[in-house]
């Protein structure tokens, strides 16, 4: 997590669509990075990485490094975004061109957030 915020902290750091670092992310490289700070291997895009858990949790039940998604068609099939849960209703994410990678609220966009998270 602190790596995660750090990163989301540094203006050095934006959004790449494709990007795996260490300077330019996209949602699921950004979180397949963070997770290789405690020495998890994650897949490298958002859809496997939610299929990849063996644990899913309902949102109300979010702890610290669980995996917040949105999907276009609520299911794992539509998976589009990924960001890590940090607590205090906060995530970190690699937004989009515009945005970067950044600190938001959990709920900065309901539309389309996947009611499941998933815990490794």
């Amino acid at each position: 997590m602190q790596w995660a915020t750090a990163k989301a902290a540094d203006p050095g750091v934006g959004y790449v669509w494709g990007g795996n670092g260490p300077t330019g992310y996209d949602c699921s490289g950004f979180i397949q990075n963070a997770f290789a700070q405690a020495d998890i291997e994650l897949p490298l895009n958002s859809k496997s990485q939610y299929a990849a858990t063996s644990q899913y949790v309902s949102l109300d039940d979010l702890q610290v490094g669980d995996l917040v998604f949105w999907s276009n068609n609520g299911s794992a099939s539509g998976i589009y975004h990924v960001a890590m849960y940090i607590g205090d209703g906060q995530i970190a994410h690699a937004r989009n061109p515009q945005m970067g990678v950044a600190v938001t609220a959990v709920d900065y966009s309901p539309w389309n957030m996947m009611g499941t998270a998933a815990r490794y």
